[in-house]
């Protein structure tokens, strides 16, 4: 591996493209948080701790289709981002419209099914007894729920692939303005038409509509690769997307469960208060986690299109951004929580002495899980996006199931108060077996910290030699056994493209050029080309300049001939990056 005119600024495609996509992705990610955060303070300020309990109780059914929904979507996205790295955007569209078919028709089969179910469903999760005042606030949420799946859980392949599709800014402002409409009215369905806990999940349906329709616009305005088709239905595509995102998404699964026995468990403890407070301390971890949720965000299309391109050094400087992010948003949530715990319960409805007192005593505790939660989450994001499919699995599976539900089981024997010790408790020892297990492996990362097989380069557009760059990929293509006419053209393309980014790109004489040449099993080589300049592509150089004789539009010459001599070639704006792949 070389780099070549090293000015201590050569993560500088990271950096920018990581913040690109994790602001939009946190304020979509927090206004997503605290839309659901809104649900509970206003049933808890109209209806108090029993309107509380309702939506506690009726969460698993939340979480059962988000698992579904958010594992197509997680999974088709990352899918979709690699497809595109690899200059492959029909068959990005292919698992796009697959998985976005799959994920309607499953919500709309079992939005059916619970409906006709649901008095045996309300018993499932522990409603109490038929014309109670918890009974029937639950059955309400519960049924409301089912009525608008399709519309609430159709969203997430729409935010996904949007945002995969280099279009984050557009993603976050659907999911923001989304969120805003379900705070509003959640305010005007609860408070002032006191329609109850439905009005909460009217107020949701009707946002996540409008976001579906402001993603729409993506697709219309054609900026991106992502488009509407009806190709074959494929359900290998869709099984895949499911497994890759699954490892993300199975912690619905697990939570449903926790849900159950935690709502069980403190309702034998403390009743309708401590599942009261288990609502608001949900509900302020959803909030912690929505934080690494957009961290996690911000790493997966940058991790997965860097992977594509087999470039390591970038894939580790994408997760030291990330851990540096997580660690100052975590000492930045700890500190809120520990200075005014009181204010936290009073938002939610909590009023008396007692309520206020185990409130605070809940949310102290769980304080203390934050900066360990955040390591877990991101690690485990990144070993998804790697496709370490085992890891992933299991560091979510300690996580959120089996530590989650041993600490609780063991600890509420011992009341109400050592049962908050389930969230630190459950978060350190997952992040001991991780630690231990990656000792074991031997690496963090899993990349091979043998990278002579790929050759990089790092070019300042001020002080580039294109010459000794030309040299360095012709040795490196020899040392790989490439034959001299495939070295000869993958040079030749390194020589045209980069000359004619450095020559027709940069606006000012300051700019960089990241190079990436991997060898492929079948005797191909892939180029990848990344610039900093302006919105750019070499393959649409106009041929019509060009003139021998006057010495214009000679670019375009090399540039044309590459274009009929390739593979394949494929240009993109990535990222506030212009990204271009050619295969000799």
């Amino acid at each position: 591996m070389l780099m070549t005119a090293r000015t201590g600024r050569e993560n500088i495609f990271v950096r920018k493209a990581f913040y690109r996509f994790f602001l939009p992705s946190l304020f979509s990610c927090l206004g997503l948080a605290i839309g659901g955060l809104a649900d509970c303070v206003f049933v808890g300020n109209v209806i108090g701790p029993v309107g509380l309990s309702a939506i506690s109780i009726g969460q698993p059914v939340y979480m059962l289709f988000n698992t579904i929904s958010y594992s197509l979507s997680i999974g088709g996205s990352i899918r979709y981002a690699t497809a595109l790295s690899e200059g492959k955007p029909e068959e990005g569209n292919r698992i796009f419209a697959n998985v976005l078919r799959a994920d309607l028709f499953t919500n709309i089969l079992l939005c059916l099914l619970g409906q006709i179910f649901l008095p045996q469903v309300l018993t499932f999760l522990g409603a109490g007894t038929p014309g109670t005042e918890v009974w029937e606030n639950c059955e309400a949420l519960v049924r409301t729920q089912l009525l608008l799946v399709p519309v609430m859980f159709c969203q997430g392949p729409f935010y996904y692939f949007v945002n995969s599709d280099n279009n984050p800014k557009l993603a976050a402002a659907a999911l923001v303005t989304s969120n805003t409409i379900d705070i509003v009215f959640n305010y005007v369905f609860v408070v002032v038409l006191k329609m109850g806990v439905a009005g909460s999940v009217y107020s949701t349906g009707l946002g996540a509509a409008v976001m579906i329709l402001l993603s729409l616009t993506h697709f219309f305005r054609k900026k991106g690769c992502l488009r509407f088709t009806w190709p074959r239905f494929d359900s290998t595509a869709v099984v895949q997307s499911f497994r890759t995102g699954f490892a993300t998404s199975v912690q619905y699964v697990y939570q449903f469960i926790t849900i159950l026995v935690c709502n069980r468990l403190l309702m034998g403890i403390s009743g309708e208060l401590g599942v009261a407070v288990f609502g608001i301390v949900f509900n302020v971890a959803l909030v912690a986690a929505s934080v690494y949720d957009a961290i996690s965000m911000a790493l997966q299309p940058m991790v997965s299109t860097f992977h594509g391109e087999c470039n390591k050094s970038n894939i580790r400087c994408t997760l030291r951004q990330a851990f540096q992010v997580a660690v100052i948003m975590s000492v930045v949530v700890i500190a809120i929580l520990m200075v005014i715990p009181q204010w936290v319960c009073f938002a939610f409805g909590l009023r008396t002495a007692e309520e206020l007192a185990m409130g605070s005593v809940a949310v102290r505790i769980y304080a203390l899980c934050v900066l360990p939660s955040g390591i877990n989450m991101v690690m485990t994001y990144y070993y998804q996006t790697l496709e370490k499919e085992f890891a992933s699995y299991l560091f979510f599976t300690l996580r959120s199931f089996v530590f989650f539900l041993a600490f609780s089981l063991i600890l509420s024997r011992g009341g109400a108060d050592l049962f908050w010790w389930t969230y630190p408790c459950a978060e350190a020892a997952t992040l001991l077996v991780m630690i231990l297990y990656n000792r074991k492996k031997g690496s963090w990362t899993y990349l091979d910290e043998d990278d002579s097989q790929v050759y990089s380069a790092f070019l300042d557009s001020r002080s580039a030699d294109l010459g000794a760059v030309e040299q360095d990929v012709s040795a490196y293509l020899e040392r790989m056994n490439a034959s001299p006419a495939q070295a000869y053209f993958a040079t030749i393309t390194v020589e045209e493209v980069c000359g004619a980014i450095l020559n027709n790109a940069f606006a000012e004489d300051d700019g960089y050029i990241q190079l990436t040449i991997v060898p492929h099993d079948d005797g191909t080589v892939t180029i990848h080309v990344r610039d900093s300049a302006r919105r750019f592509n070499p393959f649409e150089m106009n041929t019509d300049e060009i003139s021998l004789e006057e010495g214009t539009g000679l670019d375009a010459i090399g540039v044309k001939m590459i274009k009929r001599k390739a593979r394949e070639f494929f240009y993109r704006r990535y990222a506030g990056f212009n990204t271009l792949v050619v295969r000799v």
